[in-house]
């Protein structure tokens, strides 16, 4: 029991800071950076504050515990999952702010009708390096997977 309680502490630990985020009565969130204004939906605020620190909270614990500790590995096993599912919506929200294909800039009607091309813009990274994210984290999901069903054989 003793195992479980601990494991109950590092949870509450990471759900504190949620708890006060979503004491709030508005169902959104204001964020205010420069000239640019953004709403962000309140849920999704705070499931980034859970599965970012969860993920790499559990992942140094899987890493220092080598893969002994079923519950530990379970528990990384669905913080790596809920980062994965957070890093398709960054995906898509990148290709919704990327100029794909380059965009091009049209003169006022009174100049010369010269078309002038841009170069291809990425918000967050190129698509190659965001896919290649997804794949390393699921990568990740399936071996701490596999060396949870090689540790259980073995005892």
């Amino acid at each position: 029991m003793n195992k479980y309680l601990k494991e109950i502490l590092w949870l509450i630990i990471l759900l504190v800071p949620c708890v006060f985020l979503y004491s709030s009565t508005d169902s959104t969130i204001d964020i205010n950076v420069g000239d640019t204004y953004f709403v962000m939906d309140r849920f999704s605020l705070i499931f980034l504050f859970i599965a970012i620190p969860g993920f790499l909270i559990y992942g140094i614990r899987t890493l220092i515990n080598k893969f002994r500790d079923k519950f530990i590995n379970i528990v990384f096993i669905l913080f790596t999952i809920l980062v994965a599912l957070l890093w398709i919506e960054a995906i898509i929200i990148n290709d919704k702010l990327s100029s794909s294909g380059g965009w091009t800039l049209y003169p006022p009607l009174s100049a010369q009708p010269k078309k002038i091309e841009h170069e291809e813009y990425y918000f967050i990274a190129n698509h190659t390096i965001m896919i290649t994210l997804e794949v390393i984290l699921i990568v990740i999901a399936l071996f701490t997977a596999y060396k949870t069903g090689k540790n259980k054989k073995l005892s």
